[in-house]
């Protein structure tokens, strides 16, 4: 098994986690676009729980981790691409990343924004941008 492909393993197993925790919120996410809706709900109240609990940095990596996945999975589900790890540009770590259509998204930074600047970061908005981009990319392989 390469990297890539146990990467990927890693990231469906995350995503997974996502579907089952989603449970929890009363949604059922099935990797369709709309039910990127229901994650930015989630979201949204998560982010509204958090400041006052302040939870710990691993679980917030995790909650990153998590719902960052099942988001890189409906995109590369639509457009294809290949999950990977990278640094993320201008810092000194190493996170989930998705090469697709020439470009590279990185799922669990955009989570960890949305939590930490609210609604300016709406997930469902960013997903419009990545579509319309990735649909007029002639290198992006809609499936």
């Amino acid at each position: 098994m390469d990297t890539h492909d146990s990467v990927a393993a890693m990231a469906s197993a995350y995503a997974e986690k996502a579907v089952v925790m989603a449970r929890e919120f009363k949604a059922n996410l099935d990797y369709s676009e709309n039910s990127l809706m229901e994650v930015e709900t989630i979201l949204a109240q998560l982010a509204q729980e958090m400041p006052g609990s302040r939870p710990a940095t691993e679980d917030v990596a995790e909650i990153c981790k998590m719902w960052g996945s099942y988001f890189g999975e409906v995109v590369r589900r639509r457009f294809g691409g290949e999950w990977g790890i990278e640094t993320y540009p201008g810092k000194q770590f190493a996170t989930l990343t998705l090469t697709v259509g020439g470009g590279k998204i990185f799922p669990s930074m955009k989570i960890h924004r949305r939590l930490s600047e609210g609604e300016s970061d709406n997930l469902w908005s960013f997903y419009k941008l990545v579509k319309a981009t990735l649909e007029t990319s002639p290198s992006a392989r809609v499936q």
